[in-house]
C-alpha cells in the first residue's frame, strides 16, 4: 500500500536513522578493544572502508558494501564492528574471555588478535583506545584485581540496578589504552551489549569533547592581547581632535576585529563539538543508572570533577570571543560615526569654500563681459566709422550717426553674449 503514495526521497534514510549503530547482543564473558581514529580535514572518507575490504580478502569474508557507515563482520578469532561517524571512525573488535577469576582480565585482550601490520595501516589518528573486560563473577561488587587501576584514580559503581559494576581510573595503561573493567552480576545478552556500548561510548566522546581544551588554551593569549588593546583603543577615543588620527584609530580597530573574527572561525566549529560530545557523555552516562558503592566516586561525578572544568573552560572562551567580537563591532561603529561626521564638516567646509570661489568667478566674469561688450562694440564701431565716412550722407554728419549708434550697437552686442552664456551653460 505504501509504495502507491509519493514518498519524500529522504524517508528511508530518516527511518532508519533510529537503527544506525545499534547495540548489539554480548555473550559474556568478552574481552573489547576500542579505537577511534580521526578524519583529517578533507580525509577520504572511504579510505576504511577500503582499508576493512583488505582485511575481508585476507580472511576470505565477504567484504562490505562501498560507502557502507556501519559494518559487523565475524572473523573467527575475534569480530569486528566498525561505524563511521562525521569526524572519526569506530573500530571495536570482540572476542571471548576473559575466564572467571583470571588473575588479570586484560592480559588477553581482543586487539591481540587481529594482525599488526593491518593495524599499523588503520587512516586517521588515534585519539580513542580502550580495552573492556566483561568478565562473570560469582558476587556482586568484586573488588578489581590488584593492577589493573590506579587506586588514587580510581572510579567504580553499581550499573543497571546492580546487572554489572564497572570499573575505571579513565588513564591510558603502558599500552596506551585505558582499561574498564565490567563486571557482570547475570546480565543477559542484549543488557551486557547495551552497557558494553554506553561505557565505550562514554570514553570516546569525553575525548572527542576535550579535542577543543587546547585550542582554547592556545588562543587565550592572543584574546588576553585583544582584549588590552581594544580597551586602550576605547580609552584614547574621546581624545582624537583630528581626522587623521581617527582614521588611524579606526585603521587599527579594523585590524583588531579581523584578529577576532579569525579566532572565531578558527575556534566555532571546534567548540560547537565540544558542546555536542558532551551532552553525548551525559546522556550515555545517565543510561548506566549508576548506584555509589565502597565510597568510591562514580563515573559520573569522576567526569563531572575533571571534564566538566574543561568543558567550561571552552564555553568560556567561545563566550569571550563572541563578547569581544560584540564590543569591537560596537567601537568600530562609533568611531566610523565620528569618521562620518567629520567627514561631514570637512565636505561642508569645502562646499562653503567652492561657493565661495563660484560667487567671485561669476563677478569676474560679469565684469569680463562688460569690458567684453564695451570692446566689441568699440570695435564694430570704428569698422562703421570707416564706412560711413567716404559716404554722401548729405546734412547728417558721420559722427552723429555713429553717436545714435553707440547704443543699438552696444545692446546687440550685449543681448548676443548672453545668449551665448545662455547655450553654454544649458
Amino acid at each position: 500500500m505504501i509504495q502507491t503514495l509519493p514518498l519524500h526521497p529522504d524517508r528511508d534514510l530518516l527511518a532508519g536513522e533510529l537503527h544506525a549503530r545499534p547495540a548489539l547482543p554480548l555473550a559474556t564473558p568478552v574481552t573489547i578493544s576500542r579505537l577511534a581514529m580521526l578524519r583529517d580535514a578533507g580525509a577520504d572518507r572511504g579510505a576504511a572502508i577500503r582499508h576493512l575490504e583488505t582485511l575481508c580478502r585476507r580472511y576470505g569474508v565477504t567484504p562490505p558494501a562501498p560507502g557502507a557507515d556501519f559494518v559487523m563482520a565475524d572473523f573467527g578469532r575475534f569480530t569486528l564492528r566498525y561505524e563511521r561517524h562525521t569526524e572519526f571512525d569506530g573500530w571495536t573488535f570482540l572476542r571471548p574471555g576473559p575466564d572467571a577469576g583470571a588473575p588479570d582480565p586484560f592480559e588477553d585482550t581482543a586487539i591481540e588478535a587481529v594482525p599488526t601490520d593491518w593495524l599499523a595501516e588503520l587512516p586517521g589518528r588515534t585519539l580513542v583506545a580502550a580495552h573492556i573486560a566483561v568478565p562473570r563473577t560469582a558476587g556482586e561488587d568484586e573488588p578489581p584485581p590488584p593492577g589493573c587501576f590506579v587506586p588514587d584514580n580510581l572510579a567504580g559503581s553499581s550499573v543497571s540496578a546492580g546487572a554489572a559494576t564497572a570499573w575505571t581510573d579513565f588513564r591510558p595503561g603502558a599500552d596506551g589504552f585505558t582499561r574498564i573493567l565490567l563486571q557482570d552480576h547475570g546480565m543477559t545478552a542484549a543488557l551486557a551489549g547495551r552497557l558494553a556500548q554506553a561505557v565505550w561510548e562514554v570514553e570516546t566522546y569525553r575525548l572527542l569533547a576535550l579535542l577543543a581544551l587546547p585550542q582554547a588554551r592556545a588562543c587565550s593569549a592572543e584574546l588576553a592581547r585583544a582584549s588590552a588593546g581594544l580597551a586602550a583603543l576605547t580609552a584614547r577615543l574621546p581624545g582624537l581632535d583630528k581626522l587623521d588620527e581617527e582614521r588611524a584609530a579606526l585603521d587599527e580597530l579594523t585590524d583588531l576585529a579581523t584578529t577576532i573574527e579569525r579566532l572565531a572561525a578558527e575556534t566555532a566549529d571546534r567548540f560547537s563539538g565540544t558542546r555536542a560530545y558532551h551532552a553525548l557523555v551525559g546522556r550515555r552516562l545517565q543510561s548506566l543508572r549508576e548506584t555509589r558503592l565502597h565510597g568510591l566516586p562514580t563515573l559520573t561525578e569522576y567526569l563531572e570533577r575533571r571534564l566538566d572544568p574543561a568543558v567550561a573552560t571552552v564555553e568560556a572562551t567561545g563566550t569571550r570571543i563572541a563578547n569581544l567580537s560584540v564590543r569591537c563591532g560596537r567601537a568600530v561603529d562609533l568611531l566610523r560615526a565620528r569618521v562620518a561626521v567629520a567627514q561631514e564638516a570637512q565636505t561642508q567646509q569645502l562646499l562653503g569654500a567652492m561657493a565661495d570661489t563660484g560667487r567671485a568667478q561669476l563677478r569676474l566674469q560679469e565684469t569680463v563681459e562688460g569690458l567684453s561688450v564695451a570692446g566689441i562694440s568699440y570695435y564694430v564701431l570704428s569698422l562703421a566709422g570707416y564706412a560711413l565716412k567716404p559716404l554722401p550722407l548729405g546734412d547728417i554728419k558721420a559722427d552723429m550717426l555713429l553717436a545714435v549708434l553707440v547704443p543699438v550697437v552696444a545692446g546687440l552686442v550685449w543681448i548676443r553674449m548672453r545668449r551665448n552664456r545662455r547655450k553654454s551653460t544649458a
